[in-house]
């Protein structure tokens, strides 16, 4: 598809895509992708857009103000931020990139992990091997091409892999190896109850500082992750078993199958009923 917008010269690519609701649940999913070409008037502004953006600059500058800090990207540089926030990006002179607007399971997770990590605009020495994902996706879809949900969630992975270098201060770098066998110990125990302290002390560290500490590696707070942790059981539970959902939930953590449900909904976008028929084909009594 040719885009024609204002800023965005005729030679510009762009695709776009509607996922399915398997796609929306389980995988990330790109939503629109291209290889723009743009004058110094090329100019995008919004108070929200439900989509994370990936942008890797070949030549010129992206300017971008978000949450009242202002970032740019030149030459080889990589942009990744979560749209639902205010955004306005923009060129003031001749300007080519890649981009890829993504979306997914845990995806604004995943990019507010990486840009703790890695930094807003990234410099690292994966950005051209990134460069090289880019192009080939493009390419891709100019010729026509087509592939599975699980192929193109593959290559979103794959790139977010490489930008994962992160660049910790030293007192995050101290406590990484004590983080992991942190969120290890989570994902073992996700039916029994995990408090904050038990999880410091395992860690050796104050509540206050291992809350801080695990928000600043994973991106989630504590409380977050072993909510996310127990839903992720509870989606392999409801896929490949036959359980009831009083079982499910006493298996997960969860006292009973009203809590299971509201976290479950919330997060998830479907209740656990409706999420088991979409993914075994069959209701379970």
């Amino acid at each position: 598809m040719r885009n024609f917008e204002i800023g965005i010269l005729p030679e510009s690519t762009c695709f776009s895509f509607s996922p399915n609701t398997e796609a929306k649940e389980i995988f990330l999913y790109p939503t629109m992708c291209g290889h723009y070409f743009c004058t110094a008037e090329y100019y995008i502004k919004r108070k929200h857009f439900p989509r994370l953006l990936l942008v890797y600059v070949c030549s010129g500058t992206l300017y971008l103000e978000l949450s009242e800090k202002k970032y740019q990207a030149s030459d080889g540089q990589i942009l990744l931020f979560d749209c639902t926030q205010p955004h306005h990006y923009y060129a003031t002179d001749a300007l080519e990139f890649y981009f890829l607007h993504f979306d997914g399971a845990q995806a604004h997770e995943l990019c507010r992990y990486i840009n703790r990590t890695s930094g807003l605009v990234i410099d690292g020495p994966n950005n051209e091997k990134v460069h090289d994902e880019l192009r080939d996706l493009i390419q891709f879809y100019e010729d026509n091409n087509s592939e599975s949900v699980m192929a193109s969630s593959g290559r979103i992975y794959r790139v977010l892999t490489l930008l994962d270098n992160p660049v910790m201060s030293p007192q995050l770098q101290k406590h990484g190896d004590a983080i992991n066998e942190a969120v290890r110990y989570i994902r073992s125990n996700v039916g029994k109850k995990i408090t904050l302290h038990e999880l410091a002390e395992l860690c050796g560290l104050s509540d206050y500082y291992f809350s801080h500490i695990f928000k600043d590696i994973t991106g989630l707070s504590p409380s977050n992750f072993i909510t996310y942790s127990r839903i992720d059981q509870a989606k392999s539970l409801l896929s490949s078993t036959s359980l009831t959902l009083p079982q499910i939930a006493k298996q997960v953590g969860y006292a009973n199958s009203s809590n299971l449900i509201v976290q479950f909904t919330d997060r998830v976008g479907c209740t656990p009923q409706e999420f088991r028929v979409q993914h075994q084909g069959d209701e379970w009594s």
